[in-house]
């Protein structure tokens, strides 16, 4: 087995099995997101808030970058 093999490595498919796999894809990613929502929810809700007091400030408009 090649360890450094691209995993990435997509072989030359016709358009219409590109169109194909795209679409069950798209289903697929849309499907688990409906069957998983709440727990996806909980997730997202269970982890602290950011912290706004340090975010970083814009820098004035007016000011020119150089």
């Amino acid at each position: 087995m090649h360890i450094d093999a691209d995993p990435f490595q997509f072989p030359e498919l016709s358009d219409d099995a590109v169109i194909g796999v795209n679409d069950f894809l798209e289903q697929l990613y849309t499907h688990f997101q409906n069957h998983y929502f709440a727990q996806m929810h909980r997730h997202y809700a269970d982890l602290p808030a950011p912290d706004r007091y340090n975010d970083q400030l814009p820098l004035p408009l007016h000011d020119p970058p150089f």
